[in-house]
């Protein structure tokens, strides 16, 4: 299998994922998988499934929308939206757009998932009270709007 094949079948097994089908998920990975998101850096198949299996455990409906698929001669690349409901309080509507960048080894298994999208503005500044303080601190980069 290529790159792009390799994409392929990880975007469709990644927007089909449920709390049943997550063990499909370890014929996909190598040993030394590595998983980074802004929250996160796990090495490893167990911790790998793990996180989406605290995802499971943490929101209602937790759902992948692969919006694209791209591929460049050494990595592949799947932009897609997440949306789920939080459990705990505060409960809030989770919708979420962002990128994975895929690393497969020549045996086609996933070496690399780096998750790319802005916690900041679209997660954390949702929270009551530490969003109004994280929304005036994104102000603070922001270009001034001109008139």
């Amino acid at each position: 299998m290529d790159i792009h094949d390799n994409t392929q079948k990880y975007a469709a097994l990644f927007a089909s994922l449920t709390p049943d089908n997550l063990a499909a998920l370890d014929a996909t990975l190598s040993e030394q998988v590595v998983f980074i998101d802004p929250f996160n850096r796990l090495e490893g198949k167990q911790d790998f499934i793990a996180i989406f299996q605290h995802m499971f455990e943490v929101m209602l409906a937790p759902k992948f929308v692969i919006l694209d698929v791209a591929i460049s001669p050494t990595a592949g690349y799947i932009k897609w939206q997440m949306t789920g409901q939080l459990k705990s309080r505060p409960s809030f509507h989770v919708d979420l757009v962002g990128m994975s960048e895929l690393i497969f080894d020549d045996n086609g298994l996933l070496v690399l998932h780096h998750d790319h999208w802005d916690s900041a503005h679209q997660l954390l500044s949702d929270i009551p009270v530490a969003g109004f303080f994280i929304s005036k601190l994104l102000k603070l980069f922001a270009l001034p709007k001109r008139h």
